[in-house]
């Protein structure tokens, strides 16, 4: 057992860190992989998995003792999906492939969700878009409500801040905005809260420490990774590579710091959606990179962090 599981749940982004696996045999092999890791307490699943297979993954989570969490960041980028679009058509199909996934959240007894806000228009489209996508949050959080009442639970529906201008370029965005949305769809839905990613934040140019401070009331699930912004670098912009690497913008000191940050605004204190809160790891090997070798660089990481928060005299 390790020191932090009454605390918060370690989890992992499963699409990210196994990215070849894409039969259902390779999927439910690796998931299996993570699930046998007494490290981990939560994994995040793709919301592009069939309902068959998030079904026999909800199962095998349930048998390990392991949180399930559904990840639709792959849905929106795949396929260009934006719930602040200004075009009205093209916001009621992103918001109707978020609400499948909201039904597939509850079909894999996953109990958050989480997804990114869709490309910015624009500087001055922006307002319009935010009152667009807030709009969307609402309906969307208003539907896993009404699923909970068959499904016996409340889904926690997690928008995630993404870059704003360095490579996805999402409407969500710096930490202002991500406040000033949060703060009028928690006035409506209080299944609602965002998720905070520490390899966003150098491309977003913000402190991560000043980032959790300002979105304090409405930080619901965190990811940890890591990021480069040297241009023409194999890992330049948001692809999550593992630590460690010499233009990395994060490593021990960095996660150190960030988890200080978690306990200074009380996230380990807070009720979440999820047994625990959530910490998952958000890395993704480079060509050529053993999956497991990058885990174990992560977790290795994590480790030194914490040993620096807590030393073992």
């Amino acid at each position: 057992m390790y020191p932090w599981h009454d605390t918060f749940h370690m989890g992992i982004v499963h699409f990210m860190a196994y990215p070849q696996a894409t039969t259902q045999e390779d999927v439910v092999q690796s998931v299996e992989e993570i699930l046998v890791d007494e490290f981990f307490q939560a994994i995040e699943v793709s919301a592009l998995l069939d309902e068959g297979v998030l079904q026999t993954i909800g199962t095998m989570c349930d048998v390990a003792r392991v949180e399930v969490l559904l990840g639709a960041q792959p849905l929106v980028l795949s396929k260009g999906l934006n719930l602040g679009a200004l075009e009205e058509e093209e916001r009621k199909q992103a918001l109707e492939a978020l609400k499948q996934a909201v039904d597939k959240a509850y079909v894999a007894k996953a109990k958050a969700l989480a997804f990114p806000s869709g490309k910015r228009p624009g500087e001055r489209k922006e307002e319009e878009a935010r009152k667009r996508l807030v709009e969307s949050l609402v309906e969307l959080c208003r539907y896993a409500e009404q699923r909970a009442e068959v499904s016996g639970y409340l889904l926690g529906v997690n928008l995630e801040v993404f870059d704003y201008a360095v490579d996805k370029r999402a409407l969500i965005g710096p930490a202002p905005f991500a406040f000033e949305v949060a703060s009028l769809v928690r006035a409506e839905c209080p299944n609602f809260s965002l998720t905070v990613d520490l390899s966003h934040e150098p491309l977003l140019f913000e402190d991560p420490a000043c980032t959790l401070t300002l979105l304090a009331p409405f930080v619901n699930h965190v990811h940890i990774g890591n990021a480069v912004l040297v241009k023409g670098h194999p890992a330049y912009g948001d692809t999550h590579p593992r630590f460690g690497l010499k233009e990395g913008c994060n490593d021990v000191q960095e996660i150190t710091e960030f988890l200080r940050a978690l306990f200074r605004i009380g996230y380990f204190e807070r009720a979440t959606f999820t047994e625990h809160p959530v910490i998952s790891f958000e890395i993704r090997p480079l060509p050529g990179e053993n999956p497991r070798l990058v885990v174990a660089n992560a977790k290795r990481t994590f480790l030194s962090a914490w040993n620096r928060l807590f030393p073992i005299l």
